[in-house]
């Protein structure tokens, strides 16, 4: 069986379904460079881990807002057929770089960058450096392809491996919406980049609930700019959160800079319709503009108010808007991310 090592930031619960549908396919080890996030809440739910895994020794600290993680045991990542890398952004992943060069380890690395990231323009001379050594990339979507296409990748060594979040989890929960404001739900962050900002001066003189699930450094800022039909939820756990889906009638993703938005897929299972920024990289995947809601420019309010108070004024396009996500929702499963990594992993193992 084909042996892939694949090395990555945390143990993000949203990613266990992919790996565990990737271990069923394939002798797969994962290494984790830390267990958590300082800055990113969640529940580890260990038991659901059905792969082989390890968090490398290392310590990790904030440096100019940068999360920036400094592991031993990197060179223990063996004689795998292929390694995967899960970004490029941590010392780690360059030192693995480095040591299957010099193994003559095929090595692939999995980005989710686009050009609406923020932090992509600043790191794009690096990034064509690295961009040389991986024999093969795998990204989310569309907005990634066409950002490593600009930075001179050729389509050859490119293969898209759709994101998606567990079906269990989020496409099961029973709608349970009563009569009331049209309430719209923003999950996420609270940071400046998820542009909560924007969404609470688009729906101030709405007739609809806002309610926020998360936590972050804007939090007190944004308490402050809220008007009475705002509600803050603090951090959900990823059990209640489906709950949290059942109860809203819109999801808000109003993004200044998300490369992917793992949002927007969990609200497509939970038959929500879907208002988006078009930073955000899932948006050009999940939505059908117009369809099943609509994509409007970063820190436009009139746009956003625009999608928002459309869908809450028309009861019919909300219901058939969110039953269209769900069909989308439907081809996003962790077996199709799953085979597309295969295919990396097969081509480069091939090619001499």
């Amino acid at each position: 069986m084909t042996r892939l090592a694949l090395l990555t930031e945390i143990p993000a619960p949203y990613r266990i379904p992919l790996f565990n549908a990737l271990a069923g396919r394939l002798d797969l080890r994962v290494l984790f460079l830390r267990e958590r996030h300082p800055d990113r809440p969640y529940d580890l739910h260990r038991e659901e881990l059905h792969f082989d895994w390890q968090v490398l020794p290392g310590f990790a600290a904030t440096v100019r807002a940068h999360w920036l993680v400094v592991n031993r045991g990197v060179g223990g990542i063996g004689t795998p057929d292929a390694v995967m890398l899960g970004g490029w952004n941590q010392p780690a992943f360059w030192e693995a770089l480095a040591r299957c060069r010099a193994r003559g380890i095929p090595a692939i690395l999995w980005t989710e960058s686009t050009h609406m990231d923020w932090r992509s323009g600043r790191l794009d001379a690096p990034k064509r450096l690295l961009l040389r050594a991986p024999r093969a990339f795998v990204v989310p979507g569309s907005a990634a392809r066409d950002y490593l296409r600009a930075l001179g990748v050729g389509d050859d060594r490119i293969f898209v491996a759709p994101n998606a979040v567990d079906a269990r989890v989020f496409g099961t929960a029973t709608r349970t919406r009563t009569d009331g404001p049209v309430r719209v739900l923003a999950v996420g962050r609270l940071a400046p980049e998820k542009g909560i900002d924007t969404l609470l001066r688009a729906t101030r003189d709405l007739p609809v609930e806002v309610v926020l699930a998360g936590t972050g450094p804007e939090e007190q800022r944004l308490r402050a700019l809220a008007g009475d039909n705002v509600t803050f939820l603090g951090h959900v756990g990823r059990d209640e959160l489906a709950a949290v889906y059942a109860s809203a009638d819109v999801l808000a993703m109003p993004s200044r800079s998300d490369p992917w938005g793992m949002v927007l897929n969990e609200a497509s299972l939970a038959g929500l319709p879907l208002v988006s920024t078009t930073a955000a990289g899932a948006s050009w995947e999940l939505i059908e503009d117009g369809v099943n809601g609509f994509r409007v420019p970063p820190d436009d309010v009139g746009a956003l108010r625009d999608a928002i108070a459309r869908l809450a004024g028309d009861e019919d396009f909300r219901r058939a808007a969110g039953e269209r996500s769900r069909e989308i929702a439907a081809r996003f499963t962790p077996e199709a991310w799953a085979e597309a990594v295969v295919r990396a992993v097969s081509a480069v193992a091939a090619r001499p």
